[in-house]
Order: structure tokens, then C-alpha cells, then sequence
């Protein structure tokens, strides 16, 4: 997981932002990268910010070198902080890699449609019950009605 200091690194990890989700995977072990595995080199910057992100190496790009997986980051203007981000994202990246569908974002995702599916049934119930409340409701006036016209023709024919 991303440190809280950088929430929005990325697309596919700011799309997970249920807490609960996250809750259950606590105990997820990712797979350990070292440092003599990975490949790193800063890198010249790239975006908005003209010249001098353009000509400044604080990009970073880390490739693990038993994997083949590779990141590059520039995502803030300094080095250390991009390196950080690198790291993480490459980590979720070894990990897809090494677990495919069992991998953290993957269960992540499946946490996250199981708890939506369940809303929507329960929020389905709630509706048919609130509606059959309503036709109940509605049967209990007519039967009151009813029962008044009785009265009120029962005390006109006396």
C-alpha cells in the first residue's frame, strides 16, 4: 500500500478507496524485493512544468530484474519521493506478476464487487419491502373504508 502522503499515485489504486476492503487484506503478504534484485536509474523528467522538469533528472525508472517487471515514476519534483512511489508500484507490479488473479489488487477488486453486490440486494429487499408496505397499507384503507360505509349504511337504515 501507498504511504498516506501520496493518495492519488495512481489510477488503478485510487479506484480501491474502501477502507473496509483494505480491513480484510491487512494480513496480505507481498512478495520481498531487494534491493540487489532491482535495477535503478534516475531518469530526465517529463509533463507539465516546461524546461526545467524537462531537463531535470528526478524521474525514476526501476526494473526487477528476475521478474522483468519495470515502473517509471515522476510523479512529484523530488527524487527521493518518486523513488518511494517507484518502489510501491512495483511491488504491486511483482506481485500481479507472481500471483496473477490472486494477486492484492485482484482480491482487492473482488472484495470491493462482492460488498457492492450485497448492497445492491440489500437495498433491493428494502425496496420490495417498502413497497409491498405501501399495497398493504392501501389493502388496510380500502378494508377501512369498507367497514365505515357498512357503519354509516347500517345507521342510515335505522
Amino acid at each position: 500500500m501507498l504511504p498516506a502522503a501520496f493518495p492519488s499515485t495512481s489510477a488503478f489504486i485510487v479506484r480501491f478507496n474502501s477502507s473496509w476492503a483494505r480491513r480484510q487484506l491487512k494480513g496480505y503478504v507481498f512478495p520481498v524485493i531487494e534491493q540487489k534484485d532491482c535495477e535503478k536509474k534516475s531518469i530526465l523528467g517529463w509533463g507539465p512544468g516546461g524546461q526545467k522538469v524537462n531537463k531535470s533528472q528526478n524521474a525514476i525508472y526501476l526494473r526487477h530484474i528476475p521478474t522483468g517487471c519495470s515502473v517509471k515514476v515522476h510523479e512529484s519534483r523530488l527524487l527521493l519521493k518518486n523513488e518511494e512511489i517507484a518502489l510501491e508500484k512495483l511491488k504491486l507490479k511483482v506481485d500481479r506478476h507472481l500471483n496473477g488473479d490472486n494477486c492484492y489488487e485482484e482480491q482487492l477488486k473482488r472484495l470491493e464487487r462482492e460488498r457492492q453486490e450485497k448492497m445492491a440486494r440489500s437495498a433491493a429487499k428494502q425496496r420490495e419491502f417498502r413497497a409491498n408496505l405501501k399495497v398493504e397499507e392501501a389493502k388496510t384503507l380500502e378494508r377501512i373504508k369498507q367497514k365505515e360505509n357498512k357503519i354509516s349504511d347500517a345507521v342510515k337504515e335505522e
